[in-house]
């Protein structure tokens, strides 16, 4: 939620915070009745679809809200959201400005074009939003959570790493973020420490694909290719056209000394990605 400074003197404070609530609602103060509960009935059949994952559904609905409500900070952050998950970013841009335009401190309106700038490489102005997202609100794990992101893909592995410590502090069951501080783990060759995260991730979203091939790939890492074959063939399944999943298989398997099951794996990892070096060499030496 957005937080405001404080101001001094309560009927002052509360007079503004009428006036923002009013304002956020798109004016629905001076609704009929009628108009308000249909506009709620609109935002609450949004919020299922959206729960449900039904981005097409979600997105007719919030357009008929922006319509009716066009001064509602929250009806045009929450269009600018399913644009973004849609892939339409010009168009989540142009969402997230209108919601700040009408409040300039709605900080998810802030981390979403922040994701955004990060998205096409301005890394830098990216940052600009989660900082100042963050100094709105410095309890908002998101926040962190994007920005750790953002210095993930500049290369600043111990900053990001900090920025996701912060996020867990705030929501400590994040399972998204604890995959991003195994990750940078294992890439520092943590295996230990990145496999009791990730195993904590698979008992909080067990139907995350990328948490189960991190774990196989720690598993592989301390020399446990029973346990490295059962994630990583979970994983295959899970995301059949990842080549990079199918090569660590083969990797798995060739530990465990299923010579003809690695062969298969890897000959797998080359047809998804013709060319795959390291997929190739595997393979030529598995033929061997």
């Amino acid at each position: 939620m957005r937080r405001r400074a404080v101001i001094a003197g309560w009927g002052i404070a509360l007079a503004m915070f009428a006036g923002c609530a009013a304002f956020r609602r798109g004016n629905d103060l001076d609704d009929n009745p009628n108009d308000s509960a249909r506009r709620r009935e609109l935002s609450e059949t949004a919020q299922v679809a959206l729960d449900h994952k039904d981005l097409p559904q979600a997105r007719a609905l919030l357009e008929r809200l922006v319509a009716e409500n066009t001064r509602s900070a929250e009806a045009h952050q929450r269009m600018g959201q399913v644009l973004q998950r849609q892939g339409w970013l010009d168009g989540a841009t142009a969402e997230y400005g209108k919601a700040l335009a009408l409040d300039p401190d709605y900080v998810d309106a802030l981390i979403g074009t922040g994701e955004i700038l990060s998205q096409l490489g301005k890394h830098a102005e990216a940052l600009k939003k989660f900082e100042h997202a963050i100094e709105i609100d410095p309890n908002k794990a998101e926040a962190y959570f994007s920005e750790g992101q953002t210095y993930e893909a500049l290369g600043r592995t111990n900053e990001a790493l900090k920025s996701y410590f912060r996020a867990l502090e705030i929501d400590p069951g994040g399972s998204e973020t604890i995959l991003r501080v195994a990750t940078l783990q294992l890439a520092r060759n943590q295996p230990d420490q990145a496999l009791a995260r990730l195993d904590q991730v698979v008992e909080l979203a067990p139907d995350l694909a990328e948490a189960r091939h991190q774990r196989g790939l720690a598993h592989l890492a301390l020399k446990h290719p029973n346990e490295a074959i059962e994630d990583l063939q979970a994983a295959a399944a899970k995301i059949p056209g990842n080549a990079e999943v199918f090569y660590h298989l083969a990797l798995a398997l060739d530990a465990g000394k299923k010579t003809s099951d690695a062969l298969r794996a890897a000959e797998n990892a080359l047809k998804i990605k013709p060319g795959y070096v390291d997929a190739m060499a595997l393979s030529e030496r598995l033929r061997r």
